[in-house]
């Protein structure tokens, strides 16, 4: 080991220079991580996690420290794998390019997909690089890169070429061809003879190039400068600034973004302390976009504004761009609100943004030449972005992506590239590409390296278990009648179930859940692939899996009449549901039934034999006795199912259980995807039976992994709701007469059973889907993160619980799985991830799993506006009933029941005119005034008047509003005062099923011994009074039941 010294001058807190002298130690045994090294210096694979250089390259690439920050974004690209990071380069984005880009660059690194590694050229003795008296920074980095690469090559003995990349054209000249087989390239020179076969890198290359090229001239700033760090940083201690992720409205983007607080941060005035902060403007916004953290300083309280109570039409906002506020909005704020102006930006959050060419853009002059031109988002919440493009005319009538590069405070706009396009606007795979870069999801089709890794099933080449591998499972393929019960079309089976009857009078209750981790060894490919996309995407038409489909819809996949591997939780109950004993392991299952949800129910309501066996295939192949037999078997066993998933429920209702979930809306499409109807999704019992034993067995997993791993163990909370989130709640029951109180649970449960109205039953259900918004959304979290009396779920009552039943779907339960595992020794504990990393994997899920529900959501939305697009606007689906839940100061929010959308109804215009329908009900638009109160809006016009009142039926007519450069909308229009005549229908089934709620919990009341509580932990009663959950006659749950009922979302 050899000592040096390097010496460096730095400035310290007070701002003066002082000389620093490191030690440097350097080695010969620094690891090069390549699988071809000879002498076996390569680092060896951590906790089964590949972590070395990629093996199937031609050339291992060596970029210096300006290409990599000038040029991450072309690194980035999943084609370009096997490159080596100096130290030196990592230090200097570190220093020199901003925490966002030294993130992308450390994720880079650490994504095993890549192939790529950091080379710690500064510690090892024969790479190291002595910067010379007088040396250029850059220069020296240069240089330093290319000794690693020399390194690179002599080291392997000269197996594999070395391509090293700098802009530094004295170096290029100088070197280029001064070592056989180490070639010194610049990034075009590089691209062109690598990559040219690489769709779109050479216009992303031109792209960076022009942003990094443009020259801005310097004018009058349109924005402030923001605040030193340190002052920053300081200012947030004192309590003068406030720190937070900016919100922007998208309803009213130009005007209005906020900011949310913490407890711990308190504003001026005490009544404000937990109130958002409003940044009205753009000018307030200080280049912020939405996604960034930002520090904001509150502004004085007389300059303090309300949110604006008019509905706004995004379409406008967006091409004017305008940040003032005009007089008659100014008579249309709520109540004031702290306000305040953005003064820093701690982290920029930008990514990829889809946008489109504005329709009044002007041809280019010189179309061979690239110019300046503004595009316009996808997302109505960012701003305009300037990009260099010469291929304008060519990509107008489509959507493209681009990247924003920097927003100069003398700039109106920021300053982005083209990185390519999507396609032509309109076109359904183009919307649908759309919808999922807008909400961060990738969706690129599984490597061939992934793809090797997994077995092979096919004809010629069946899967066979292995025998050993079967020797270490319990067999229940011939002891348990196991099945499974999905939604129609379902090909990812995650789970099946078995219930029997015991000799000593008990039952017996089995979850068996894919076992994935058989087929998916940590640190596997496929395991990285996997937890980069952390779950499977559901979208309206289509799906895209977390893992290779001869996993999830083959070998991991829990098909009817096939042997799989599982992995099991098996109870004993006695007579009253309590449990006696638990089984947790490894099995061998063969399922014997595949039901989908209508049919089970249908067995347990009494459909006919005949029927049955012409729905359920596995029968079809039985005949006489044997049918019969196995008919009666199936019977029994889905109907104890449903006894047993009652009394379960049932004790989680004793225990303050809330149910929260609302109806989907389900897209009804033929065999040419072509849109046949919107239909809410039928609630039936057997979807209750399947939840309630996959929340047995995740809470009794849960328990399991807490217990063997109290600081590494992956569990869901769901916290308590949020005081002001009650407020627009207690607002809409104050207009029907209604007090609602918040102060517990129990007084929530009963205010909300007193609001009710016999005339109407969607008041009560609106009511429920508000205070359903006010609720917290869980989150995963390792137990080391948080305190130990935060682990409890609010929502299901339970003390602990985690998700361990869909390993197929979701990355969560794979990591529940090897943790479970581990904890019965069954798997080695090495694999589990420590506290600190199992955190960033938890954020990372969180997040992925937002991306994905909010991508499911867009996906109705786009295929209910598709719904529409050929309809006629007389056609008589377009005519809706809908009621009246939210004010506005120039129109009102209604929900329509019959498609579950909710939307804007205008009794204002632009222009200033009116809505007023007449006795003929034909809806004419003159001039008036609109005026709101609390409880009402009242047009008046010189037609005549009327008022709206909250919670009111009328008629609205459905519409498509197309857009160029936006998703296309569904346009709700007044049509008449009155209810339309579908309310009547669907009245009626809504009273009935009401019906069918209060007979289930009548019968459940009228039999309480037989409900008999079970241990959740001996915390849990501590838990259960602190958190105000109560006993089965006050709670949230008996109130929230009909949630599933309703078209809700």
């Amino acid at each position: 080991m050899e000592r040096r010294e390097r010496q460096l001058r730095v400035r310290n807190s007070q701002g003066h220079s002082i000389r620093v002298v490191r030690e440097l130690y350097l080695r010969e045994d620094i690891p090069c991580h390549s699988p071809l090294c000879l002498a076996g210096c390569e680092t060896p694979l951590n906790q089964g996690t590949h972590t070395g250089l990629a093996k199937e390259v031609t050339h291992y690439l060596i970029p210096d420290a300006q290409v990599t920050t000038d040029y991450l974004e072309i690194l980035e690209v999943t084609e370009l794998t096997g490159i080596v990071f100096t130290q030196s380069v990592t230090d200097y984005v570190q220093h020199e390019g901003g925490r966002r880009l030294h993130n992308r660059l450390k994720s880079l690194i650490k994504n095993g997909r890549k192939g790529s590694v950091l080379f710690n050229n500064e510690f090892q003795k024969f790479s190291y690089c002595e910067r010379q008296a007088g040396e250029a920074l850059q220069d020296w980095l240069t240089r330093s890169t290319y000794q690693s690469s020399v390194w690179y090559y002599d080291h392997l003995a000269g197996k594999i070429p070395i391509v090293m990349v700098t802009e530094n054209r004295e170096f290029l000249e100088e070197h280029e061809n001064k070592k056989i087989n180490v070639f010194v390239m610049d990034m075009k020179g590089y691209l062109d003879t690598f990559w040219s076969h690489l769709s779109g890198i050479d216009d992303l290359f031109e792209a960076l190039t022009a942003a990094k090229e443009e020259s801005v001239s310097k004018a009058e700033d349109e924005y402030s400068g923001y605040l030193p760090l340190a002052v920053l940083e300081a200012g947030i201690k004192a309590g003068r600034f406030v720190q937070g992720n900016l919100h922007v409205n998208k309803h009213n983007p130009m005007q209005e973004a906020f900011i949310k607080r913490t407890s711990a941060q308190s504003a001026s005035e005490a009544s404000h302390m937990d109130s958002d902060i409003l940044i009205p403007g753009m000018g307030t916004r200080n280049r912020a976009i939405h996604g960034d953290s930002v520090v904001v300083e509150l502004l004085p309280r007389p300059q303090w504004k309300g949110k604006s109570l008019a509905i706004k039409e995004n379409e406008e906002e967006q091409l004017s761009n305008v940040s003032g506020t005009s007089p008659e909005e100014e008579e249309d704020m709520g109540d004031v609100m702290p306000t305040g102006r953005v003064v820093g930006i701690l982290q920029r959050n930008w990514r990829d943004y889809v946008v489109s060419f504005s329709q009044d853009e002007a041809g280019q002059k010189n179309p061979g030449r690239a110019g300046k031109v503004l595009v316009i988002p996808w997302d109505y919440r960012i701003p305009k972005i300037r990009i260099s493009t010469r291929q304008v005319d060519t990509l107008r009538e489509c959507r493209i992506i681009v990247r924003i590069d920097s927003w100069p405070a003398d700039s109106a706009y920021p300053n982005g590239h083209l990185v390519k396009s999507l396609g032509t606007i309109g076109d359904i795979e183009t919307e649908v590409a759309a919808l999922l870069v807008e909400n961060t999801i990738t969706v690129a089709p599984f490597s061939d390296g992934q793809l090797k890794e997994l077995p092979v099933n096919s004809e010629d080449d069946p899967w066979v278990m292995e025998p050993i591998e079967v020797s270490r499972r319990k067999d229940l393929r011939t002891s348990h009648l196991i099945f499974s019960i999905d939604p129609k079309g379902c090909e990812d089976v995650d789970d099946t179930l078995s219930v029997r009857k015991l000799p000593n009078g008990h039952l017996e209750l089995g979850v068996h859940i894919a076992d994935v981790t058989y087929f998916v060894p940590s640190g596997s490919l496929t395991d990285l692939e996997a937890q980069s996309r952390s779950t499977t995407v559901y979208l309206a038409d289509r799906r895209y899996d977390m893992l290779p489909g001869v996993l999830s819809s083959d070998l991991c996949s829990l098909i009817s009449n096939v042997d799989r591997f599982a992995v099991s939780v098996i109870w004993e109950l006695d007579q009253q549901m309590e449990v006696v004993g638990v089984w947790y392991g490894r099995t061998v299952i063969r399922s014997q039934y595949k039901l989908f949800y209508e049919i089970a129910q249908a067995m347990h309501d009494g459909m006919s034999d005949e029927e049955l066996v012409a729905n359920i295939p596995e029968l079809q192949k039985l005949h006489g006795d044997t049918l019969n037999k196995s008919l009666a078997e199936l019977k029994e066993a889905v109907n104890m199912l449903m006894h047993v998933s009652r009394h379960l429920k049932a004790r989680r209702t004793l225990g303050g259980a809330l149910e929260l979930e609302g109806a989907e809306v389900q897209v009804q499409m033929d065999d040419t995807k072509k849109i046949e109807d919107l239909t809410p999704k039928a609630h039936l019992e057997i979807h209750d039976t399947i939840a309630e034993c996959m929340i047995f067995a995740n809470h009794w997993v849960a328990r399991k992994i807490a217990d063997s791993y109290p600081n590494q163990a992956l569990l869901r909370h769901h916290p308590l709701p949020r005081e002001g989130h009650f407020e627009n709640l207690i607002q809409c029951a104050k207009a029907k007469g209604f007090e609602i109180r918040t102060d517990s649970n129990k007084a929530l449960a009963e205010s909300l059973d007193k609001c009710v109205d016999p005339e109407d039953p969607m008041v009560n259900k609106l009511l429920r889907s508000l205070a359903t918004q006010a609720m917290s959304n869980a989150m995963y979290f390792s137990t080391g993160a948080i305190s130990r009396d935060q682990f409890f779920h609010y929502g299901l009552a339970l003390d602990r619980y985690t998700h361990f039943t869909s390993p197929i779907r979701r990355y969560a339960d794979v990591i529940v799985h090897r943790q479970l595992l581990s904890a019965i020794g069954q798997m080695e504990s090495h694999d589990l991830l420590s506290n600190n990393n199992l955190s960033d994997l938890c954020q990372h899920i969180n997040n992925k799993h937002r991306s994905a529900q909010n991508a499911q959501r867009d996906s109705q939305e786009l295929f209910q506006a598709l719904f529409f697009r050929d309809k006629h606007p007389d056609d008589e689906c377009c005519k809706v009933d809908a009621v009246i839940f939210q004010l506005r100061a120039n129109g009102f929010l209604v929900f329509i029941p019959r498609y579950g959308i909710k939307g804007p109804v205008y009794l204002r215009s632009k222009e200033g005119q009116v809505v007023y329908i007449s006795e003929t009900e034909q809806p004419e638009w003159t001039s008036g005034t609109v005026q709101r109160s609390w409880t009402s809006v009242t047009v008046d016009s010189v037609l005549g008047s009327h008022t709206y009142n909250l919670f009111d039926h009328v008629t609205v007519k459905l519409s498509l509003q197309l857009s160029h450069a936006h998703p296309s909308s569904l346009r709700l229009d007044l049509v008449s005062n009155e209810r339309h005549q579908s309310w009547v229908d669907i009245a009626l089934e809504t009273t009935e099923k009401t019906d069918i709620v209060k007979e289930v919990h009548t019968a459940a009341e009228e039999k309480p011994e037989k409900v008999v509580n079970f241990d959740l932990g001996s915390d849990f009663n501590r838990l259960q009074e602190m958190y105000g959950q109560t006993a089965e006659k006050d709670s949230l749950y008996s109130l929230f039941q009909s949630f599933r009922e309703m078209a809700l979302v």
